[in-house]
C-alpha cells in the first residue's frame, strides 16, 4: 500500500509548476496594482496641492499695497465645486489649475470637471482654521490660506474595482511684514 502512494507518474511536476506559476502571476499582478494605485494617488494629490498653492497666491493687490495680505475672496468661505465662479477670484484660479492638472491623471473614473465639482474649498482671506473630514486634525493659519478636500473616483491599472481615497490639501502665504 505504501508503495502505491509514492509512485511517481509522468506529468506530475507539470501540474505543480502550473499551480506555482498561477500564484506567482497573481502576486506579481497584485504588486503592479498596488504600485499603480500609489502612483495615481500621488498624481491626484499633486493636482489638488498645486491648485491650493496657486490660488492662495492670488492675493488682493490693493490690500498688499497697504501692507496687508488677503486672498482674493471677500470673506472666509467654504464652498463645494466650481460652479458660479467670479472672475479673478481665488476659486476660479483653483478650479482652473485643478482641472488642467487632473487632465493628465491616470485612473480617474470621472472627468476632471466632474471631480472638481465635488471638491470642498475653504478660503481664509485673513487666516483661520481648516477642518477636514475623516478625523484628520484641523490646521490653523495666521496668514491667508486655501484648503481643499475631495474623494475622487479612481481605478487601478488593472481595473480591480473603484476606490475613493480621501485627498486633502492646504496652503498658506508666507508672512510678510516687520
Amino acid at each position: 500500500m505504501m508503495h502505491h502512494l509514492s509512485t511517481k507518474r509522468q506529468g506530475q511536476a507539470l501540474v505543480f509548476v502550473a499551480l506555482i506559476l498561477t500564484f506567482l502571476a497573481m502576486l506579481v499582478l497584485s504588486c503592479i496594482e498596488v504600485a499603480a494605485r500609489y502612483q495615481e494617488l500621488a498624481q491626484i494629490e499633486d493636482a489638488l496641492k498645486q491648485s491650493t498653492r496657486s490660488s492662495v497666491q492670488a492675493f488682493d493687490y490693493a490690500a498688499f499695497a497697504q501692507n496687508d495680505q488677503r486672498v482674493r475672496e471677500g470673506s472666509a468661505t467654504t464652498v463645494t465645486g466650481c460652479a458660479s465662479l467670479a472672475a479673478n477670484s481665488a476659486r476660479t484660479l483653483a478650479c482652473t489649475v485643478f482641472t488642467a492638472n487632473a487632465a493628465g491623471v491616470s485612473g480617474m473614473q470621472e472627468t476632471p470637471d466632474q471631480t472638481a465639482a465635488r471638491i470642498t474649498w475653504t478660503f481664509l482671506p485673513q487666516g483661520g482654521t481648516c477642518t477636514f473630514p475623516n478625523g484628520r486634525p484641523p490646521v490653523t493659519f495666521t496668514t491667508p490660506a486655501v484648503c481643499a478636500t475631495v474623494r475622487p473616483r479612481m481605478t487601478g491599472l488593472l481595473s480591480w474595482g473603484i476606490w475613493t481615497p480621501q485627498i486633502d490639501a492646504a496652503d498658506t502665504l508666507d508672512h510678510i511684514g516687520n
